[in-house]
């Protein structure tokens, strides 16, 4: 028994090893002794390092291994900031472009919704071209991601593409996602759960990818091709972190749609019909309940 116990611990250790090894962490470190090598020479790196007795050689490599897993395990403290600053929640003084880029986002949006009902109403009179299908199929699926009102809007397609999640379960069941959120976690399905946390890890992973060329900007210091280099790092990891992102919040919405009533049976509280007005008022009342312990009477819990 011990020793399928080591066995899988050792292949455990070994897995995330190599993830730290040859993950992010390693090209921003790799690139950073590129860059060294460019700017005092090629040959006088590798001089120095084939200079070295062996088993120097042998500690520097244990010593930048353990930099790339340090590095790697700080950065995985640092994956909400990061998130959060992607998705428009920024601090002083970045705080006071938010507003306008978030009116510039909501403008984009309201042009859109503008042309779905342009090219909405041309369908229903069959006159939509191969092309206008097409446009509205895609602005059908940018307004499902888009946020319902100009308070929800934030100004990053990733914050709103969140924002439109989040929003989604207030606006058809009353729910207040953020409120109800850990308590409906605790009674999804263990497959659920599992399917939710396996794409926030990959949306996670994306966001540390792009802080990781954020930092690459640093070796701009030295190299000024640095920069370009950064600035494709972290749109190509911008657009992945979009794409976990929607199945992300295609499985957020989809546990509201499927489990919301665990909600009122675990909190003994009055099941509502399917959708509606009706629906929608009773959520709020178990928003509050969940929030604050308060309930408007009257209410009737079931036996439980």
């Amino acid at each position: 028994m011990l020793t399928k116990f080591w066995e899988k611990t050792g292949e455990s250790l070994s897995a995330r090893w190599l993830e730290y090894l040859f993950g992010p962490a390693f090209l921003f470190w790799g690139g950073g002794l590129v860059v060294l090598a460019l700017e005092i020479g090629f040959d006088t790196v590798w001089n120095w390092i084939s200079s070295r007795d062996a088993l120097t050689q042998a500690v520097l490599l244990v010593v930048s291994a353990l930099v790339i897993a340090l590095s790697s395990k700080l950065m995985e403290q640092l994956r909400f900031p990061f998130l959060r600053l992607l998705e428009g929640y920024w601090p002083w003084p970045l705080r006071y472009l938010a507003e306008p880029l978030s009116r510039r986002q909501w403008q984009r949006i309201e042009r859109q919704r503008e042309r779905w009902n342009a090219l909405k109403g041309k369908e229903e009179q069959g006159n939509l071209s191969l092309a206008e299908t097409r446009e509205l199929a895609r602005l059908e699926m940018a307004g499902h991601y888009a946020p319902p009102r100009l308070s929800d809007c934030l100004p990053t397609g990733l914050g709103n593409l969140l924002r439109a999640a989040e929003a989604a379960p207030r606006d058809k069941y009353g729910l207040d996602a953020v409120i109800c959120w850990p308590r409906l976690w605790l009674l999804l399905p263990a497959e659920a759960r599992q399917a939710l946390a396996e794409v926030r890890q990959s949306l996670d992973m994306r966001v540390e990818l792009w802080a990781w060329g954020l930092f690459f900007l640093l070796w701009t210091v030295w190299q000024p091709w640095a920069a370009p280099v950064a600035v494709l790092w972290m749109w190509v990891a911008y657009a992945l972190a979009l794409e976990a992102a929607r199945v992300y919040a295609d499985l957020f919405e989809a546990a509201f749609d499927l489990y919301r009533w665990r909600l009122y049976e675990a909190a003994r509280w009055e099941a509502p019909s399917v959708g509606g007005a009706e629906e929608v008022a009773l959520g709020q009342r178990l928003t509050e309940f969940l929030w604050r312990g308060t309930a408007q009477p009257p209410v009737r819990y079931s036996k439980g």
